[in-house]
């Protein structure tokens, strides 16, 4: 109760001061990115067309987004990349903050969009969806020092697929994730073909991470 006391004031304060150092400059040609490209590129396919809106939701400083903005530019002639962040004023402790960050690595991409947001409060309707580690067990929320009302996996996971047209890609890691995943899939009626073990050259990872792909008919 006392963590959850301590993350529910932290994070008040930072979501209400949005304190960060300016001008945050990083590597926009990384690992992370490369990564997220190649997945992608595994796993998802897109059909070609005129417009195409892709989420990423959880994108903490959105590092991977030009790995996303390359893969999806392949199919369309409009892009429209969003990112939806509900911890985006976390300081890192160089004390810039994600959203900081994330300002760097979207700079000069045309169409792309970061929100400092509950996922909840996202409501239009997206072609892909890209969901990277959310958050299945009350520990890590803890960890990554998010208040308890926020651990609401099933929640989040029924509006996802609300707002979702097409396609949407889930990575989870450990074994743990992965089925406790399967079982809100299969708890919701929601279909998807599971993909077993992800990996890619560009970046490995100490536990094995795993995928699902669900698809709207």
């Amino acid at each position: 109760m006392f963590d959850d006391l301590k993350n529910r004031f932290d994070f008040f304060v930072r979501s209400h001061t949005r304190f960060s150092r300016k001008n945050y400059r990083g590597n926009l040609e990384n690992d992370e990115s490369r990564y997220v490209y190649d997945i992608l590129n595994q796993f998802m396919h897109p059909k070609e067309q005129d417009f195409l809106r892709v989420l990423d939701i959880g994108s903490k400083n959105w590092a991977y987004v030009r790995g996303e903005y390359k893969f999806f530019e392949r199919f369309c002639t409009n892009l429209r990349l969003d990112g939806v962040e509900i911890d985006a004023y976390r300081l890192y402790s160089n004390f810039y903050s994600r959203y900081e960050a994330a300002k760097f690595y979207i700079g000069g991409l045309q169409g792309v969009n970061y929100y400092p947001d509950d996922l909840l409060n996202i409501n239009g309707k997206y072609d892909y969806i890209i969901w990277l580690l959310p958050f299945l067990t009350p520990y890590p929320l803890k960890k990554w020092g998010l208040p308890m009302r926020y651990f609401m996996p099933e929640k989040l996971l029924r509006h996802a697929y609300e707002i979702l047209e097409k396609e949407m890609l889930i990575i989870n890691q450990g074994d743990e994730e992965a089925e406790i995943q399967k079982a809100l899939l299969d708890k919701l009626g929601i279909p998807y073909e599971s993909l077993g073990v992800v990996s890619s050259k560009a970046l490995e990872f100490k536990n094995l991470r795993y995928g699902f792909i669900v698809k709207r008919d």
